[in-house]
């Protein structure tokens, strides 16, 4: 066989593998839409607002991309949600996962107000199973977050002495967050860190999300927290512990902690003429007397923090107080 030959149909081969992809890639490009189209009628059934201006399909050839412009979501509750544009893409050979990014200026409404966000970028990959958000560049208001974790992912069932296996674990974190002025006196108007990850013990019923949360809570539901951290200087915070809802569908929290940082925050009260030198100077002798090491051997107090009957307590003293969850304003009128 002649090498011209060859090449002809290496060529002819090329286009017609092209041309199949190309054909492929529209198919499935078509499907995107229905299967978007069929989670909006699916939600809009439940009494869910679900609109978008336009969607156009791109991303040909190493992605499968839906574009919806001026997208909104609105729950039977009230809740609602508006953005410029939705990006919603795959790998159209391997489509795993649905990859969701978004940016620009949104607003969140409910109960009578607007939150108007701006956001340089949001990325999610939506999985088997799994759910894993990074949030760039939040700010509302006073208030800005430079960069936002979420990670969820359902377990596989596994027997659990308590009767109550672990069904989802979770990991929130915010680094860099700016709160508006004299949120809390003495403490900087930046949080370093805040971070929060566990499990959900026992299983989550599946039916709308209050009354999921209803029933897991009634079968004796709890959230396993492993670790807890809070870098807000001058003091820092590190723990573990437990959350629950009480009969009344109210935060139960118990932690165990360490905190770090008391010395230079009863310096700041009293600078700020919130205690004077003697109680500042009596406190900081007190706790430093009961200071152990941490891991990177700052001085630090162990320091059991709890949440029951709509209160925050440090030990046995009384904080301040805790907002009710209000569940009525999440259900459907």
């Amino acid at each position: 066989m002649s090498a011209r030959r060859l090449v002809l149909i290496a060529v002819v081969g090329l286009v017609a593998a092209i041309l199949a992809y190309s054909l492929y890639w529209m198919h499935a490009a078509g499907q995107a839409r229905n299967h978007v189209q069929a989670w909006a009628e699916a939600r809009r059934a439940e009494g869910w607002t679900v609109a978008w201006a336009e969607e156009t399909p791109g991303g040909f050839p190493w992605r499968l991309r839906l574009t919806l412009t001026a997208p909104e979501l609105s729950h039977p509750s009230g809740l609602r949600w508006r953005g410029p544009y939705l990006e919603l893409w795959t790998a159209p050979l391997w489509p795993r996962a649905v990859h969701v990014e978004t940016a620009g200026d949104h607003r969140l409404t409910w109960a009578g107000r607007d939150w108007p966000l701006n956001l340089e970028r949001l990325a999610a990959t939506i999985a088997s199973g799994t759910l894993d958000a990074h949030l760039h560049g939040l700010q509302t208001g006073q208030t800005s977050i430079a960069d936002l974790g979420l990670s969820l992912a359902a377990l596989p069932p596994r027997p659990d002495p308590s009767g109550h296996p672990a069904s989802w674990r979770f990991a929130l974190s915010g680094r860099d967050i700016r709160l508006p002025p004299d949120t809390l006196p003495g403490f900087d108007g930046q949080m370093a860190l805040a971070e929060i990850s566990g499990r959900v013990m026992g299983q989550v019923p599946a039916d709308t999300p209050v009354a999921a949360i209803a029933g897991w809570s009634k079968q004796g539901g709890i959230i396993e927290l492993d670790r807890v951290a809070l870098d807000w200087p001058p003091m820092g915070l590190e723990g573990s512990g437990t959350a629950a809802l009480d009969p009344g569908g109210q935060p139960l929290v118990a932690l165990s902690t360490r905190i770090h940082g008391f010395d230079a925050l009863m310096d700041r009260l009293h600078q700020a003429g919130l205690v004077d030198q003697a109680t500042a100077r009596t406190s900081k002798t007190l706790l430093g007397l009961m200071a152990k090491p941490d891991p990177r051997g700052r001085p630090a107090i162990p320091a059991p923090i709890t949440i029951q009957d709509g209160s925050l307590y440090l030990g046995p003293a009384r904080m301040a107080a805790v907002p009710g969850i209000p569940w009525a304003s999440f259900s459907p009128p």
